[in-house]
């Protein structure tokens, strides 16, 4: 393998695709806006996937080494990138789910269980007709990104669906001397979704009600 084979390592590639890719987003948008952040932070990458492959190479000097080693960063960063941002729960609703919100009240004692543990990567969690699903489990067993579909497959804030679905701020109540944390999400034709201070506070009200109303049965 001659020496400038040798040069090719896995954070050249990033680096220089990094830097590439920045210059394409500035050719490409006559006008940056804030998309000048995303130029900064590419150039930003590239230059210290450089940095760290020259380090690399002056310390590890073995080709395969520094291969093998900016391999297995780079797969890395990917697995726990994608552990933290692409751990998905599906909430699926009826097709013919008429509820203007989906919730998910925690900590509810005879309740289902969610099953989510910190090696669960994708869930998929079927929401009654009512729009609320209580469960016994903890507030934080929880998966960071949300996806909502129809039971017939369709999922909303696709163009397979005029439906779509925005998440509210998380939230709780207290009921019986006990307080409740839940989180829901607002469905809406797109684009979605708007809501109001007091349109939030009027729904939260009526969970309660509804709530205490089941609890007592």
């Amino acid at each position: 393998m001659n020496n400038t084979l040798k040069k090719i390592t896995p954070f050249l590639i990033l680096s220089i695709s990094s830097i590439i890719w920045a210059i394409i987003i500035v050719i490409k948008e006559k006008e940056l806006g804030w998309g000048i952040f995303a130029v900064v932070t590419l150039i930003v990458i590239g230059i210290f996937l450089f940095a760290v492959d020259f380090g690399l190479k002056k310390w590890l000097k073995n080709y395969k080494k520094i291969f093998l080693t900016e391999l297995t960063l780079a797969l890395l960063i990917i697995v726990i990138y994608s552990y933290k941002f692409n751990r998905t729960k599906t909430l699926i609703i009826p097709a013919e789910f008429d509820k203007s919100y989906v919730t998910i009240v925690y900590g509810v004692e005879n309740s289902k269980d969610l099953s989510i543990s910190a090696l669960t990567w994708n869930k998929k969690i079927e929401i009654p007709k009512s729009g609320i699903l209580l469960t016994s489990s903890d507030f934080n067993e929880n998966l960071r990104e949300t996806d909502i579909k129809m039971d017939s497959g369709i999922y909303l804030n696709s163009d397979q669906t005029e439906k779509g679905f925005t998440r509210l701020t998380e939230s709780e109540f207290k009921s019986n001397g006990r307080v409740f944390k839940f989180r829901s999400w607002k469905i809406q034709n797109q684009p979605c979704c708007f809501y109001t201070t007091k349109e939030i506070d009027e729904y939260k009200t009526q969970l309660v009600e509804k709530f205490e109303r089941k609890a007592s049965r």
